[in-house]
């Protein structure tokens, strides 16, 4: 004969069978988008309606556009200031790295550099001590969690090159 106890079912069972009964039933009717009453008609998820644009879509064009901008300071420097090439090639090569890492293209054009070396040192300095910010600033808002990981990885290589090359 069987006792009464082993007739009980385990708290696991229990609990599989709930889930189990919820997925089956009580799940669809929370998260469907059909109607209650199949007698009535309403727009369905795939039939003319456009789906919401990426909320990160404007921030990661905001920083494509900062990102393009420090590309053309740092490639202008260079070309004005040859002698700057091995102080700033890293910058370039991170710049180009987080373009392909956001789908951008390497910005072509150049722009006004003035000054000595040091003066063009120092532009190129304040521009990515800038850039950097606005990295980190971007990471914060982004609504995505992988984008801001990537955007908080671009500011602190950002903020190492600044180091590397101040000591």
């Amino acid at each position: 004969m069987t006792s009464p106890a082993s007739l009980r079912p385990t708290r696991r069972a229990a609990l599989a069978g709930t889930l189990l009964a919820l997925t089956a039933t009580g799940c669809d009717a929370i998260t469907s988008d059909s109607p209650a009453d199949p007698g009535t008609t309403g727009p369905r998820p795939d039939e003319g309606t456009d789906t919401p644009a990426d909320p990160d879509e404007a921030l990661v064009a905001d920083v494509r556009a900062d990102l393009a901008a420090a590309s053309v300071l740092v490639t202008s420097a260079v070309g004005a200031r040859p002698g700057l090439t091995d102080e700033l090639a890293p910058f370039n090569t991170l710049h180009a790295r987080h373009l392909r890492a956001l789908e951008s293209d390497r910005p072509r054009g150049r722009t006004p550099v003035r000054g000595d070396a040091a003066a063009v040192l120092g532009q190129v300095r304040a521009r990515e001590t800038r850039l950097q910010a606005a990295l980190a600033e971007a990471a914060v808002e982004a609504d995505s969690g992988p984008l801001a990981a990537l955007l908080a990885s671009m500011s602190a290589a950002v903020a190492q090159q600044l180091a590397a090359g101040a000591s």
